[in-house]
C-alpha cells in the first residue's frame, strides 16, 4: 500500500475535485480543469484530450446518447477539428467486469477547405472491442451533419459550446483555507451562494470544445451499461491508447505527477480497483481529516474508492440520467457540487449552474460561442 503525505497530495488538494490553473500571457491561454489538459501527452494536442463524457436518455426515451468532448478551449488552446489518424472510442461494458463488450469507433479524415472532415463510425463487439481499430462500418458522413447509423441511431461531430461549468476562484480559496488549517466555518465561498464579493464566476463561460455524439436504441446497448471514452494514436508505429475518461476529475485529483497521470490515461478500467484504490482512498481520507468531516477518514476514503472505481459511468438506460445518483451524466448535471460534497463528506457548492443552452433534440450539445 502506498503511503500518502500532505506533500504528496498538495497538488491534488489544490484542485480537490476540479483543478484549474490560469495563466494569461502574450502568446496563449493555459487552462487545466477537471479533465481538460489532464496529462502531458494530451497537452501536446487538444484533439486527443477527452474533456468530459456524458451518458443520458435521448429525446426518444428508448434511446441512449453518448457524448465525448475534446479540444479544451477550442479555437484558443486547441484546434476546432479532430485529429486525422486518431481513433476516438466509446467503450461499453454490458456486464459488470469493466471490460468492454462494445466499442463504437470514430475516425476522421483530413480537414477540407471548408473546415469539414469525413467521419466514419465502426462498431466492434466481444473480443474485437478490446483491441484494434477495426469493426463493422455503421455510418459515414461529414462533421456538422447528422449521420444515420445502420441498425438504428445517428451520430454527429463538430464544434460546440463546452458543457462544463466551474468556479476557479472558489477552489483556490478552498485549497488555501484547508492547507492553512482552516475548517468548514472558514469556507463561506463554498457554502454561501448569495455571496457578491466576489460573486460566483463560471470559468468556462464562453469556451468551446469539439463534441462527438452517438445516439443508439437501448436495445443496441443493453439495460445497465458502463461507459468510458478513449483516444489512441500511433506512437513509434504502434497504435497506443493515450487518453481515457469515465467519471469527471478522477485523473486530475487522485494522480499526482506527470508520469502517473499519463500512466493512468493509458490504463484500462478493469485494473483500476487493484491499481488505484489506495491513491483514491488516501486523498479522500486526507481531505476529510483536514476538514474534520469524517469520524474515521480512512474508512470513509475506502468507501469512496469503492464507489469511484473502476472509473466508468454506470447507466441504467431505462431511467433518466442523474449524476447525483451515479446514474449516467446529463449535459446539465452539476458534477462539481456532487463531487465536492462526496469527497469532502459535507455539502459544498461552487454555486455555478449550467450556462449552456442545449438543443432539445439531437445532437443536444449547445451551439458554439
Amino acid at each position: 500500500m502506498r503511503t500518502l503525505t500532505l506533500r504528496a497530495v498538495a497538488l491534488p488538494l489544490a484542485v480537490v475535485v476540479a483543478a484549474a490553473a490560469l495563466l494569461v500571457g502574450s502568446a496563449a491561454l493555459r487552462v487545466g480543469a477537471a479533465d481538460h489538459l489532464d496529462a502531458p501527452t494530451v497537452k501536446t494536442d487538444g484533439r486527443i484530450d477527452v474533456n468530459d463524457v456524458y451518458v443520458f436518455q435521448g429525446q426518444n426515451v428508448a434511446n441512449t446518447a453518448l457524448v465525448m468532448t475534446v479540444n479544451p478551449a477550442a479555437g484558443l488552446l486547441s484546434p476546432t477539428t479532430f485529429r486525422p489518424g486518431a481513433l476516438y472510442e466509446f467503450k461499453v461494458d454490458t456486464g459488470s467486469n469493466a471490460i468492454e463488450d462494445i466499442a463504437l469507433r470514430v475516425k476522421f479524415g483530413g480537414v477540407r477547405g471548408d473546415g469539414s472532415q469525413a467521419v466514419t463510425i465502426l462498431r466492434a463487439n466481444g473480443a474485437n472491442a478490446t483491441h484494434g481499430a477495426g469493426g463493422m462500418p455503421i455510418g459515414k458522413g461529414s462533421t456538422g451533419q447528422s449521420i444515420a447509423l445502420s441498425g438504428g441511431g445517428r451520430a454527429w461531430a463538430g464544434l460546440a459550446d463546452d458543457p462544463f461549468f466551474f468556479d476557479l476562484a472558489r477552489f483556490q480559496t478552498f485549497k488555501a483555507t484547508l492547507l492553512a488549517g482552516g475548517g468548514l466555518a472558514d469556507l463561506g465561498g463554498l457554502v454561501d451562494c448569495t455571496r457578491t464579493n466576489p460573486a460566483p464566476t463560471d470559468f468556462f463561460l464562453g469556451l468551446n470544445g469539439s463534441a462527438i455524439v452517438i445516439e443508439l436504441p437501448d436495445s443496441a446497448l443493453g439495460g445497465t451499461i458502463r461507459v468510458w471514452a478513449e483516444t489512441s494514436i500511433e506512437e513509434n508505429g504502434i497504435r497506443t491508447q493515450v487518453e481515457r475518461m469515465g467519471l469527471p476529475t478522477i485523473n486530475t485529483v487522485f494522480n499526482h505527477t506527470n508520469a502517473t497521470k499519463d500512466a493512468y490515461n493509458r490504463a484500462e478500467p478493469r485494473n483500476d480497483v487493484a491499481d488505484y484504490s489506495d491513491d483514491v482512498s488516501g486523498v479522500v481520507a486526507l481531505i476529510t481529516d483536514l476538514a474534520g468531516t469524517a469520524a474515521d477518514p480512512k474508512a470513509y476514503g475506502d468507501a469512496i474508492a469503492g464507489v469511484l472505481l473502476p472509473d466508468v459511468i454506470t447507466y441504467n438506460t431505462a431511467q433518466p440520467a442523474n449524476f447525483a445518483a451515479l446514474n449516467g451524466r446529463a449535459l446539465s448535471d452539476d458534477v462539481i457540487q456532487v463531487a465536492l460534497t462526496v469527497v469532502a463528506n459535507t455539502p459544498l457548492d461552487d454555486c455555478i449552474t449550467n450556462d449552456s443552452v442545449f438543443r432539445s433534440s439531437f445532437p443536444y450539445v449547445g451551439l458554439p460561442n
